[in-house]
Order: C-alpha cells, then sequence, then structure tokens
C-alpha cells in the first residue's frame, strides 16, 4: 500500500470515530456527600453523533473547584485549579512523550486531561469509570496487593518527574512549599488542632488508662509546629534525593482496574493540587499512614518500602538517570526522619478520612476557628477506631512527645 493511500485510509478511520455532533448532555454528582472537600465532581455523559453517523455516549468528568468561604479564598488565591491543569495538561503529557521514546507500554499513572476553563475554575478529565476503573473504599484502605501496586505505581510516577527536571521540564522552583507542614496557619487548623481534639476524646472518653496518654498529647503550639516544619526541610547537605510530589497520594485519590480474578493490575493518580518539590518520601508517607491498612502497613512496613524503591530505581535506570540514584538506605534513613509526619498525619487525619460519617470535618469553620471548632470529636470515640489509632498513638507520645513538652 502506497503512502497516499495509507494516508487517506487512517485519515477516514480518524474521521469515523471523531465526534460531529452532540445531542443532549446530562451531568450528575459523581461522588457522594463527605467524599470531597475542596471541588464539586460531576459526571458529565454526552450523548453524540460520530463522524461515521453512528449514535454514541461518551462519559467524562467536571471538576469544579469550590471558590466560596475561606477555603474557597485559599483555593483562589493559590490558584489551586490552575496548577493542577497544568500538572495534567503539561507535566503529564510530557511523561507521556517520555514512555512513547523508551517504547514503554504500561498503562499512563493518569487519565486523560479534556479542557482548562479558568474563568470557572472548571477542568474537564476523562471518565475512568467507563473504562473499568473504579475506587478503593475509604473506609477499607488498602490491602496488600493494593497498597504494593500503588507504592510502585508512585516510585515510577516520582521517577519520570526526576528524569523530566533533569530535561528541564520541572523546575523546583515553581511549585510552593507544602502547606501542612509549612504554613504556620494550616499547621494551627489542621495538625495542632487535630492533636488537641484527640488528647480531650482520649482522656474523656478512652478510659482511666488513657489519661497519662492524653496530658502528654497536650504540647504547644509552637515547638510541635517547629517539629513539623523541620519534616519539610530538604537534607541537602546529606545529598538527599528531591522530586516533585503528588502532594495528596492516598487511596481515595487514586482508581484500580482488576482482572478476571478482581486482583488490581493497574492504577491512576487523582487530584494533583498540591502538588510540592521536595524528598519523595512526604508521599510515601502519606500514602502508607494514610491510604493502607494500619495492620498491612505495620506488617509490611519494609516489604512496601522496598517495591517503592525498586520501581523509583528501575524507572530512573530505564529512562536513561544520568546523575547518582538514591540507595535503599538512604530512602529508609529519610522514612525515618520523617517517622513523626507519619504517626501525625495518622492520628489526625487518618479517623478523618477513613471513618464512617460523611460529616466529619466542616473545613470552612476549622479555617475560621484556627482549628477549635469544625472536627466531628464522634469520630474518635467509634470503637474499631480506637482500636486502628492505638498502637500508633502509643508510639508517637511515647517517641516523640516529651521533646515537646
Amino acid at each position: 500500500m502506497d503512502k497516499e493511500v495509507l494516508e487517506v485510509v487512517l485519515k477516514n478511520l480518524a474521521k469515523e470515530s471523531k465526534i460531529a455532533s452532540i445531542i443532549d448532555v446530562e451531568s450528575i454528582p459523581a461522588l457522594p456527600k463527605g467524599e470531597n472537600y475542596t471541588s464539586t465532581i460531576l459526571r458529565v455523559t454526552v450523548k453524540v453523533v460520530l463522524g461515521n453517523g453512528r449514535r454514541a455516549k461518551k462519559s467524562f468528568i467536571m471538576k469544579q473547584m469550590v471558590t466560596a468561604g475561606g477555603n474557597g479564598e485559599y483555593i483562589k488565591q493559590n490558584n489551586v485549579a490552575g496548577v493542577e491543569s497544568r500538572i495534567m495538561s503539561v507535566i503529564h503529557k510530557q511523561m507521556s512523550y517520555l514512555m512513547e521514546e523508551f517504547e514503554d507500554t504500561d498503562e499512563p499513572l493518569w487519565c486523560n486531561f479534556v479542557h482548562y476553563e479558568p474563568r470557572l475554575s472548571c477542568i474537564l478529565l476523562e471518565d475512568l469509570k467507563a473504562s473499568g476503573y473504579s475506587c478503593v473504599p475509604r473506609q477499607e484502605g488498602l490491602d496488600l496487593d493494593h497498597a504494593i501496586l500503588a507504592l510502585r505505581a508512585l516510585g515510577k510516577y516520582h521517577g519520570m518527574a526526576k528524569i523530566l527536571e533533569q530535561r528541564g521540564v520541572i523546575s523546583k522552583d515553581e511549585y510552593k512549599p507544602y502547606a501542612l507542614i509549612s504554613d504556620m496557619a494550616a499547621i494551627k487548623s489542621c495538625a495542632y488542632a487535630g492533636i488537641l481534639h484527640l488528647s480531650e476524646v482520649t482522656k474523656a472518653f478512652w478510659g482511666p488508662s488513657w489519661e497519662e496518654t492524653a496530658k502528654k498529647l497536650m504540647v504547644s503550639f509552637d515547638p510541635f509546629a517547629e517539629k513539623l516544619r523541620s519534616m519539610g526541610k530538604i537534607h541537602t547537605e546529606e545529598s538527599e534525593f528531591a522530586v516533585l510530589n503528588h502532594g495528596d497520594c492516598w487511596s481515595n485519590n487514586m482508581m484500580f482496574k482488576y482482572d478476571f480474578q478482581k486482583r488490581p493490575i493497574a492504577v491512576k493518580f487523582l487530584d494533583f493540587q498540591l502538588p510540592h518539590y521536595n524528598t519523595p518520601c512526604i508521599d510515601v508517607t502519606y500514602l502508607i499512614y494514610l491510604g493502607v491498612r494500619p495492620t498491612v502497613r505495620r506488617s509490611n512496613y519494609q516489604l512496601l518500602l522496598k517495591n517503592y524503591y525498586d520501581s523509583l530505581v528501575r524507572t530512573l535506570d530505564q529512562f536513561g538517570f544520568a546523575d547518582s540514584k538514591p540507595t535503599f538506605e538512604a530512602i529508609s534513613a529519610t522514612m525515618k526522619r520523617l517517622e513523626f509526619l507519619g504517626l501525625v498525619f495518622f492520628a489526625v487525619l487518618y479517623p478523618v478520612i477513613s471513618c464512617s460519617s460523611t460529616e466529619a470535618i466542616d473545613v470552612e469553620k476549622l479555617v475560621a476557628t484556627d482549628g477549635k471548632e469544625g472536627l466531628n470529636d464522634e469520630i474518635f470515640k467509634e470503637t474499631e477506631m480506637m482500636e486502628k489509632l492505638k498502637p500508633d498513638l502509643i508510639e508517637l507520645v511515647e517517641k516523640f512527645m516529651p521533646e515537646l513538652n
């Protein structure tokens, strides 16, 4: 077949599958109440006519940022929608080109970006559910198979980000510090407020044996905040490895595809609203402590970390990283350095994101009152939640609270 004939054939093929016109559009909520606090998520179903005349349905996700109230003001000031759209439209596109260049046939670790409307703070995305992907219920968290797959994917994502940084596509100076461990107001209204709430609840409802623990949790703000802020400082004197982080990498921000035996075989990451440049161990800590089932994390910590590391190094090798790679010992040391961060995240955020309640937190009230109001204390009283928290809460208090009192 000569070139001219092949060109006509391929153009006709492409035309057949293109959308010629839209017949109807329907939008419904894509998530139940309590599953997202920063945006309204709609599933948009479009009835279309294709280039070959056939009628079909196309499904998309429309994500509109909440721009009202105190939390909305933060979203507007920090251009959260614009930051996320750039990650998806620029960084992910370059990652796709990188995979094509090196003939990597794996599934991309992100959904397809369709459009960004700055005026409405609105992003249109591929609907992964239409491609057979689904979320693990946030109340359950990731089992070992899901956790290994997610951590290997995160290692690959970080590896590709480092390659793009090496090529000048990603600049560390373009991204703001991670607010949860750098911004004093955010620390006060989130992490510190959560620790104080937990202290009050354990003292009042967990029984006399927990009174001493509750007392030790009542630390002063300044030393607590400085300890948390120190977690975000890259140890350049130790040549600590650093990359572009996802920033909110936990089980609800990823979707999985399964084989015929219901085993997870592919994963895609969602919600790139909080990217920041730092040690990749911040993402790893966030995922292991907030996305993985506590019993799975405690029993398989080294296995999970090794899978992350193997994937990171394999990716750096695969795509021709030209600098020195971190050792497993170096990554392990950084994870040890961030242990306080992981335990605080677990104590404060894990109950909020994994409880059965859909009203665990009122973000607006939390921000407006510096954390004095807005957190539902009932989530810390659930028997099942108490049992999940206790081992790590004891570790947090025994290892770190004496130096903060």
